[in-house]
């Protein structure tokens, strides 16, 4: 029998976006209900996903919540267009904006499988990588903004020591860890950093050597974000744009791919090796 649908991306975002809002005003839902002449219980279940919500609703909500013409519009945007599967969103100068979306599901996952190909994942990243890379990647960013962007990335990776961690699997190409940039030592500190971080009981690391062939995952990298009372989600980022998928046929390819992936690279008690042995030579021939 098939499995039910939930709630798609769109409208998962959706109710982030209005649950954060109130919190950013400071009103409770029983409140914000008695203004525009709904139930508390109805403005909690549409924040929640378990309803949805009519556009003239939403129109009278952000009047109340009295958000800027740009937010309305995206919201908006994404009401109308709520039950549509799968999230194409295009990158533009709002890119600081655009992040926010993709924070805010990381935040709710209860665990993220991650490839990467080309650079080490946000999480596990040292304030030195993770300028380096913000300001390689970000276009015309403003140093205010590479700043901005790079504290709030160093906040998140509390996601991995708060009281109920994520769980966090990572699988890198091997060529990641040789990939220059910054200063000298840059390099060593994040192999150490990285090696540290995947002896979490939380985390798993693990290496993909370069002298494997072919696999499934050559396309490119990506993410599935799992959820305990949602859908999970896979997450693919392009230059100028990303992509959310969520269904099964979708997520059961990428699934696939990641066991396949999980099975040929190095196992993680290897990689920490690995990852510390790379520190040490780097140290020793400088």
């Amino acid at each position: 029998m098939p499995r039910r649908p939930g709630p798609s991306a769109r409208s998962r975002r959706l109710a982030q976006t209005l649950r954060k809002i109130r919190a950013e005003k400071g009103v409770s839902a029983a409140e914000v209900g008695k203004e525009l002449g709904m139930s508390g219980s109805k403005i909690n279940r549409i924040e929640t996903c378990e309803i949805g919500i009519y556009l003239d609703d939403l129109e009278k909500v952000l009047d109340f919540y009295q958000v800027t013409q740009q937010r309305r519009v995206e919201l908006l945007d994404i009401a109308r267009h709520a039950e549509q599967r799968s999230w194409l969103r295009t990158r533009n100068a709002h890119f600081p904006a655009d992040w926010q979306t993709w924070s805010d599901f990381e935040d709710e996952a209860t665990g993220l499988r991650h490839y990467e190909p080309l650079g080490i994942p946000g999480l596990l990243q040292t304030s030195e990588y993770a300028t380096s890379i913000i300001r390689a990647t970000g276009g015309s960013l403003l140093n205010r903004e590479v700043d901005e962007l790079v504290s709030s990335r160093m906040a998140r990776r509390g996601l991995l020591s708060k009281t109920q961690p994520l769980e966090l699997h990572v699988i890198l190409e091997e060529s990641v860890l040789t990939r220059p940039f910054g200063e000298s030592g840059a390099l060593t500190r994040q192999l150490r950093h990285l090696s540290d971080e995947a002896t979490r009981p939380n985390v798993t690391v693990q290496v993909l050597p370069a002298d494997v062939s072919f696999h499934a995952a050559m396309a490119g990298a990506f993410i599935l974000l799992e959820y305990d009372d949602e859908p999970s989600l896979v997450w693919l980022e392009q230059l100028s744009s990303s992509l959310f998928l969520e269904e099964e046929e979708h997520l059961d390819l990428y699934r696939a791919a990641w066991e396949e992936l999980s099975t040929i690279a190095f196992p993680p008690e290897k990689t920490v090796e690995y990852l510390r042995h790379l520190a040490v030579q780097r140290e020793q021939h400088g």
